[in-house]
């Protein structure tokens, strides 16, 4: 895997984002039996690389990651970034039991604070748009912070049916 030209900036935030929600997500207490935060985790992640191989990648190039057009280290690790946000995403969805308008709600709070990111992000150089605007990011969220919560939905739904215990402490 290539190494960054250089340290600087956007590698640095990076490294304190991963400290910080992992940190955070060590420190919650558990909610989930290990294998549904797992597949959690990795749903969030590869939704994340999925999408960014598709719309940076050489078709579309609607923006860039990090500071080299191949994919390298730090590339790798922003992904491990997206794991947090989905587990924190059904962990808060869970624990507030939330219905009706309440859920859009949160969904809107959620597409708005991870476009936020986004935009933070974008000021210490990890994305780079080209075609790409924070409109077009919100839009995304939103549907795909849907999408996570009806796969938790599902998830959950099949560790009741198989009688697997679902925390929720």
């Amino acid at each position: 895997m290539i190494l960054p030209e250089q340290f600087d900036q956007n590698e640095l935030f990076v490294l304190t984002s991963l400290l910080i929600f992992y940190s955070l997500l060590f420190w919650l207490p558990n909610r989930f039996p290990l294998s549904l935060i797992i597949l959690m985790m990795i749903s969030s992640a590869t939704v994340a690389r999925l999408t960014d191989h598709l719309l940076s990648g050489s078709k579309m190039n609607l923006y860039s990651i990090m500071d080299l057009d191949k994919y390298e280290l730090f590339d790798f690790f922003t992904y491990l970034l997206y794991a947090p946000f989905g587990y924190f995403l059904v962990y808060g969805y869970d624990k507030f039991k939330l219905q009706g308008i309440s859920v859009l709600l949160y969904i809107l709070v959620w597409a708005l604070g991870a476009t936020a990111f986004g935009e933070i992000s974008l000021l210490f150089g990890v994305f780079k748009y080209k075609e790409w605007e924070a409109s077009y990011s919100f839009t995304y969220y939103f549907i795909m912070i849907s999408l996570m919560l009806l796969v938790y939905r599902f998830f959950k739904r099949s560790y009741k049916l198989h009688k697997v215990e679902i925390y929720n402490r």
